[in-house]
């Protein structure tokens, strides 16, 4: 019989041994790893827009960022996606640097 996955095996890596904090030291945590200016220069170089990253139409309303953000954050996070580590960390923080500048 195969073994089953749990649900929290790509999440190894962190020490939740304290906790897992309050949502005010998470966003606290998010906003030291990219500020607005490190994510606007990210798209000085890059040829896509915030709004295409995310696949979101120009407008969208705040709940669909925060929602177009986590869907592909999930899908893209370097700890699902062991077997392509390089192109999931470009990605992610290609999400992060849309999602800073679009929140």
């Amino acid at each position: 019989m195969a073994k089953k996955n749990n649900f929290l095996d790509g999440y190894q890596t962190y020490d939740t041994n304290s906790g897992y904090g309050n949502a005010e030291s998470w966003k606290g945590a998010f906003k030291q790893r990219m500020s607005k200016e490190d994510a606007a220069l990210h798209f000085t170089a890059n040829a896509q827009t915030p709004h295409e990253v995310l696949g979101l139409q120009k407008g969208a309303s705040k709940s669909d960022i925060k929602k177009a953000f986590r869907t592909l954050i999930r899908q893209w996070h370097p700890d699902v996606n062991q077997h392509r580590l390089a192109e999931a960390e470009a990605m992610s923080k290609k999400i992060i640097a849309a999602y800073t500048l679009l929140s």
